[in-house]
């Protein structure tokens, strides 16, 4: 929060994890109602809600839609008020976007804005190499290669590749490798990049048995060891193992939260 923020008695903060428990109780009858409704795909997620139907049941839905919001004290965009933050549509003919996603007649790929958060945060580890002291060409490519593949890290996926795992955008894909590639070329560093493109097929096909994208979960004493040596400068030395573990989470803890800034707000 900024001391400019005023003060509010509604809802709850944007990102708590508890929203999407609070959404799925109090919108528990109108889930139950659409999701009846064997004509139409009903899908919600938070506040976000996408229905999929034939076009000659729009109108009725949305006339039907806005008011059992209205009675539950939720207030719904009208399409036709704010086509911005709300639209009818066709599948094949009209463009619009789903958490983050972003459809064209068959292409799904990364809301814009999503892509240049990703852009702009790795433009902003090539700086800070540059005003580094230390220079490590080394902790430049991991650090790099980490924003570009995502980890596991404490049962969990992280990562903007993992985030967008389900777009079809090769195109985008091949852009920012030859994004990297070119920030490579524009700060003088010689590194060995992963590949954005590589990462998504791994991740899509074989994300259970793929050694190209780390899983901190499964490292050991040795590797840990490596890890905080080689790529933070951390000396091990007389340290126990559980030592070596604190160390070691304590900076992947940062690193992943850092991670996650690509994917802040990207359904948003």
């Amino acid at each position: 929060p900024r001391r400019d923020d005023l003060p509010s008695n509604c809802g709850v903060p944007q990102g708590l994890s508890i929203s999407n428990i609070l959404s799925a109780i109090y919108l528990l009858n109108v889930d139950k109602y659409y999701r009846a409704n064997k004509s139409i795909k009903y899908y919600r997620y938070v506040d976000d809600v996408m229905i999929l139907c034939d076009s000659t049941e729009s109108e009725e839905i949305t006339s039907d839609l806005l008011p059992r919001f209205k009675r539950l004290g939720l207030k719904v965009y009208d399409p036709k008020e704010n086509p911005e933050k709300s639209s009818v549509g066709y599948l094949n003919k009209d463009d619009f976007g789903y958490l983050g996603y972003y459809f064209q007649r068959g292409v799904v790929t990364a809301r814009k804005g999503s892509v240049e958060n990703l852009r702009e945060s790795l433009l902003s580890i090539f700086t800070g190499y540059k005003h580094s002291k230390l220079k490590s060409p080394e902790f430049l490519e991991w650090r790099v290669n980490l924003r570009v593949t995502g980890c596991i890290f404490q049962n969990k996926s992280k990562g903007w590749m993992y985030f967008f795992s389900e777009i079809n955008d090769e195109t985008l894909l091949h852009e920012l490798d030859d994004f990297l590639k070119r920030l490579c070329v524009r700060f003088g560093v010689t590194i060995k990049l992963k590949s954005f493109v590589r990462a998504f097929f791994q991740i899509k096909y074989n994300r259970r048995e793929t050694s190209y994208i780390p899983n901190f979960d499964e490292y050991d004493i040795t590797e840990k060891t490596y890890v905080l040596t080689h790529y933070f400068n951390k000396s091990v030395k007389g340290m126990t193992d559980e030592e070596i573990d604190y160390h070691f989470n304590k900076r992947i803890s940062k690193q992943v939260k850092d991670i996650e800034t690509d994917v802040k707000d990207a359904g948003y």
